[in-house]
């Protein structure tokens, strides 16, 4: 397709809008992450809360496991810091599918990929690279695990996500620079 100014705009238009939306859908898959981690440490013999707890520590270090700062704080501390990562998470992701071809973002398999790769990115910059500088208790949790956890139950469900999306925007819009018939 030839760059016009119109074509410009509407992929500008496009990627702020693609943009928004990974916000929003990296908090929907933060949720789902998050609940499987949970569900997930409980079902370990851990308790359910130390993935909250782990999220917290981000900000408040070791300390966000010890059980003489007040519960409620460490949840609060760790839920803002686990959905402002996820809304961050998603606005990147965004961006990245904003550059893909129009068959890449309405490709449910592309899009899964994608979703599966970017988590698993996510999974190697934070615990390969960020927690062995900056917070070595995270690699006291299985890492395999983790790697799984990072790319299907965050990456996956924010790559369908925007497949969804995507499909449905192009069934309901006509493309830009189409003729329309009279």
């Amino acid at each position: 397709m030839e760059r016009t100014p119109a074509t410009r705009e509407a992929a500008r238009g496009s990627t702020g809008r693609v943009v928004g939306q990974g916000m929003v859908y990296g908090l929907v898959a933060g949720l789902v992450f998050g609940a499987v981690e949970l569900i997930g440490s409980a079902a370990m013999g851990n308790p359910a809360l130390m993935p909250v707890r782990s999220f917290a520590s981000v900000l408040l270090g070791r300390e966000a496991f010890s059980e003489a700062v007040w519960l409620g704080w460490v949840v609060a501390v760790g839920l803002g810091v686990h959905l402002a990562l996820s809304a961050l998470f998603g606005l990147l992701y965004g961006a990245i599918e904003s550059r893909m071809s129009v068959e890449g973002r309405t490709s449910w398999g592309r899009q899964a990929a994608v979703g599966l790769l970017f988590g698993a990115a996510i999974w190697l910059v934070n615990f390969q690279v960020i927690a062995r500088l900056f917070y070595p208790w995270f690699l006291e949790a299985p890492q395999f695990l983790q790697l799984a956890l990072h790319a299907v139950t965050f990456g996956l469900p924010l790559g369908l996500m925007f497949a969804a999306t995507e499909r449905y925007q192009r069934r309901t819009k006509r493309p830009v620079g189409t003729a329309v018939r009279v």
